[in-house]
């Protein structure tokens, strides 16, 4: 096992791995910015040092180098699924993810439904390369019939995508989507596919080793979205047993067809007849893997070390039984009454509440009087993650309506979206 790790991220994320490698008498080493210093991912650590940004490869290879760490835990986002960084880090420490070959097949979420249809996972209508032109496009979705949605190829994180309704709306909507993917991605590669609504989302998450042992941990519902970024999941999904063990089945072959290793995620759409559709697969730890956990009682971030580090899983999937309901809502701090808008601010009292079988994941220490803590624009808007487990959904809706009421987030200007959850957990 490792015996000091890189965390090359920030927040919520960073401040979960933390907390599992002081589990484990893992020494940390953790970078941050200005402005994240008081985090609790910083202030925890064994070791830290500053930054001028979370995704310069050179200056955080810089950094593993000076404090000889043994691995590195990209966390969510930034260089996450960032193939360049993945091959650099690998030739001076082991990278906790996939192998860097897997970026570039599943990465790209064309080459992703390419390999998905190979392995024989139903997928969404749609073109099957990067879209070409204008006249192509429209050509395509005047066949699989409106609407669609236009996506880029490298997206990722519910961002560079856009639906259509109207054939007059394409040419505008395919600029816009080639305009954003080449800003936030570096590439205007596009494609589209029919838009299957309404639909849920439904992900699997799998693990594997080295060795070629492949095995799920059950399914979660990711259907409360807004702008295509997650608000709430669960676990298990309400869905009929014969398509949980369908999509669990398909996303263990897909697994094993590309070889992969370590925790990923395979992404399903569910129509309304329980129709289910390939839709990508993220090569790294999910923000709400907690769920999952809660369930199955495994330590995800451990498991990832285990077998970044060439430990074999250990367990089959016969031994793999859940347990209850899990929920998470993801507190950011956004106005849920202004369409959502950032709402950044002074944060004047922070105090989360301390029950029986709830995690309550952050980056922000406990503020009750003394001090503040300051939230910016420049990084998104999640302040914490609530997960409750109880024996069924009923109990831990109730639970999670509790922890809710009972988390004290007050401050100048700092509104968040405590007020959604309350109505929206009645509804899942």
């Amino acid at each position: 096992m490792f015996k000091k790790v890189l965390i090359a991220n920030r927040g919520v994320i960073a401040y979960r791995i933390l907390k599992t490698l002081k589990e484990r008498d893992i020494r940390s080493v953790v970078v941050y910015t200005p402005g994240d210093e008081h985090s609790l991912h910083v202030t925890e650590s064994d070791e830290h040092i500053c930054i001028r940004a979370y995704n310069e490869i050179p200056e955080i290879i810089s950094v593993a180098k000076q404090f000889k760490v043994d691995a590195i835990h990209p966390g969510v986002g930034f260089l996450s699924e960032n193939i360049d960084f993945a091959k650099v880090a690998s030739h001076y420490s082991i990278f906790i993810g996939p192998g860097t070959s897997l970026f570039d097949k599943m990465g790209n979420k064309v080459k992703a439904r390419r390999i998905s249809e190979e392995a024989g996972l139903p997928r969404t209508p749609g073109s099957n390369r990067p879209l070409k032109s204008e006249k192509e496009a429209l050509t395509i979705s005047s066949m699989i019939g409106y609407p669609v949605i236009i996506k880029a190829a490298e997206g990722g994180g519910g961002m560079g995508m856009e639906k259509v309704h109207r054939e007059e709306e394409l040419p505008r909507m395919l600029n816009a989507v080639r305009e954003q993917a080449k800003t936030l991605f570096g590439s205007d590669e596009v494609f589209l596919e029919k838009l299957i609504y309404p639909n849920r989302h439904i992900e699997v998450q799998v693990i594997a080793d080295s060795e070629g042992n492949v095995v799920h941990m059950g399914e979660r519902d990711c259907s409360v979205q807004r702008s295509h970024q997650k608000l709430i999941e669960f676990s298990p999904a309400e869905i009929s047993e014969d398509l949980r063990g369908a999509i669990t089945d398909a996303a263990c072959t897909l697994a094993r067809a590309v070889g992969y290793t370590n925790a990923g995620t395979v992404e399903f759409l569910v129509d309304e007849k329980e129709n289910y559709y390939f839709m990508e697969m993220n090569t790294r730890i999910q923000v709400e893997h907690r769920v999952t956990e809660m369930v199955y009682g495994k330590d995800l971030i451990y498991e990832q070390l285990r077998v970044a580090s060439g430990e074999k899983l250990g367990y089959s999937q016969s031994s793999l039984m859940p347990s209850g309901f899990a929920l998470e809502c993801r507190i950011n701090a956004e106005d849920p009454e202004n369409n959502f808008e950032a709402s950044p601010g002074v944060i004047e009292r922070f105090i989360p509440p301390k029950r029986e079988h709830v995690l309550i994941d952050t980056f922000i220490p406990p503020i009750n009087g003394n001090g503040s803590f300051s939230i910016s624009t420049a990084y998104d808007s999640l302040l914490a993650n609530i997960i409750v487990w109880g024996e069924d959904k009923g109990s831990a809706v109730e639970l999670m309506d509790q922890v809710l009421r009972e988390f004290v987030i007050e401050g100048n200007g700092v509104k968040t979206t405590i007020p959604f959850h309350l109505q929206k957990i009645r509804e899942i």
